[in-house]
């Protein structure tokens, strides 16, 4: 019996296999875009537990109550709110980051947001070289979010809206130039955003507002309608369900965090936001000249996101990832690529291409060889355990907003004697000038609800000698934890209480 021969290829005469092909084409002709988030991805992963900030905490902590315990619907976290109403519209991004913490940890967690970060670039790449944009132009956009809105890298809830935005923005851009019934997925995109954050009613509106232009069509009124009235709908679709109105109406309308908190007031100009306002400029200038160029949703969709930017910083992250779908056909029109793809170069590009995508794998695999201890960053068990300790079985605990849900996740048992957190949503304006005055060490506001703490934590030195300098401890105080990022102090507590402010 004869063995029939092996064919072996010949040298040169090499062919990748269709899925390997595709791979091989993808490296050669979009190597730019790969550079640039496999650059990002490294510079990432290289920072990950600078990503880790109090909202992370929040959600972990948020996550677990409702794993435990179910869907809130008054507070028992925290000491100034117990048993006040709260709506947890966050909840499914809440109980999912929780999930990903049990198993795997705080760094798992920050993976999965840089990893969020990552497939929001790569899609809106994706989503703009559809839409017509060059390789060389659809890389300069992905350049935008991380430089021109850096905190859109931090690990949060909002790290999970980060898709469905470019998925709802590019299927609208898509569908504006090329008529499709796939515009529908913008519905069931929306029903799961409406359980992970509240902008979905930023992309609810744009989706309605979109549908309503569609209504001068008359073989387009079908999905006009659905759109129009849908999108509303798919934003309360949630075990909240109708309760949701009170909240989108108190944190879109009337939300009392703008006039206190940092994201949620305009961008001032300074050199943290000059990228943004640099952004800003040069988007609008091109739009003005070239914005023939945009499909007709993306001519007012750019200009709605960009006043929402220009009012609250926090919305610049969606003004920014609008325009890496956006922005790259306007730099193409002012600014043509003639770049011709040649064998020569589809060798180079398929070997940096490669390089990037291994050494950024390599970078974030490298991170997991670090001790965990190591990504603590001033977060040290030993101290929230210190700080129980201190506070005891009844002690509160007056802890500053970047340590208040780290404790309450390391420290379970403080949960309800934490006077505060991050959800400043719960407090009212007044309330919220009082946590300012606290903060600020101003002594009759001290007098009266500071004073009730067994323990009180400060975020760095600079905050510790504010109060100290305002002479406010009660007699007796004494530090327990002492590091560069955090610090506690343990005083006799007053007898009398504050359960309000």
């Amino acid at each position: 019996m004869t063995t029939p021969e092996l064919a072996v290829p010949r040298p040169g005469t090499f062919r990748f296999p269709a899925d390997a092909g595709r791979v091989r084409a993808l490296l050669e002709t979009e190597v730019f875009s790969i550079l640039v988030i496999a650059t990002w991805a490294s510079i990432l992963a290289i920072t990950m537990r600078l990503l880790v900030i109090q909202d992370t905490f929040l959600a972990l902590v948020d996550g677990r109550l409702i794993a435990q315990h179910g869907l809130p619907h008054i507070d028992t976290l925290t000491y100034w709110t117990l048993g006040r109403r709260w709506i947890d519209q966050q909840w499914g991004a809440h109980l999912a980051l929780y999930e990903v913490g049990r198993f795997g940890g705080v760094r798992a967690v920050a993976l999965v947001g840089i990893a969020c970060v990552v497939a929001a670039l790569a899609a809106a790449a994706v989503a703009t070289r559809k839409l017509g944009a060059s390789p060389r132009s659809a890389a300069i956009g992905l350049l935008l979010p991380l430089v021109c809105s850096s905190w859109v890298a931090e690990v949060r809830t909002q790290s999970l809206a980060l898709v469905p935005f470019v998925v709802v923005y590019a299927l609208l851009a898509l569908d504006a130039r090329r008529p499709s019934r796939r515009v529908l997925f913008v519905l069931p995109t929306l029903v799961v955003w409406a359980n992970l954050h509240g902008s979905v009613a930023l992309a609810a509106g744009l989706t309605t507002l979109y549908g309503l232009t569609l209504l001068r069509y008359r073989d387009a009124r079908g999905r006009a309608a659905a759109l129009v009235f849908g999108a509303p709908l798919c934003a309360l679709v949630s075990p909240y369900g109708l309760d949701l109105l009170g909240y989108y109406r108190l944190m879109l309308l009337h939300p009392p965090l703008a006039s206190f908190v940092v994201e949620w007031k305009p961008p001032a100009v300074q050199l943290t936001t000059a990228p943004l306002f640099a952004s800003a400029f040069v988007a609008t200038a091109l739009w003005a000249r070239h914005h023939r160029t945009l499909t007709s949703f993306e001519r007012w969709a750019i200009l709605i996101l960009l006043a929402g930017a220009m009012t609250a910083i926090r919305n610049a992250v969606w003004f920014e990832l609008a325009a890496v779908v956006s922005l790259p056909r306007l730099v193409d029109a002012a600014w043509p690529s003639r770049i011709a793809l040649t064998a020569g170069l589809r060798r180079v590009n398929l070997f940096l291409g490669t390089f990037a995508v291994v050494v950024a794998s390599l970078v974030i695999a490298a991170q997991f060889a670090h001790p965990v201890a190591a990504f603590d960053y001033g977060r040290s068990p030993a101290a929230a355990k210190a700080v129980a300790a201190a506070a005891g079985s009844h002690g509160i605990v007056l802890a500053d907003d970047e340590h208040a849900d780290w404790l309450l996740w390391q420290q379970p048992s403080l949960a309800g004697r934490v006077a505060y957190d991050v959800r400043f949503e719960l407090f009212d304006r007044r309330e919220l000038q009082q946590i300012v005055s606290l903060q600020k060490g101003i002594r009759p506001t001290w007098r009266r609800c500071g004073a009730t703490a067994s323990v009180v934590t400060f975020s760095g030195p600079g905050q510790a000698r504010l109060i100290d300098q305002q002479d406010v401890l009660a007699p007796g105080a004494r530090p327990i934890v002492r590091t560069p990022g955090f610090s506690a102090v343990a005083q006799p507590p007053s007898a009398s209480t504050c359960r309000r402010l």
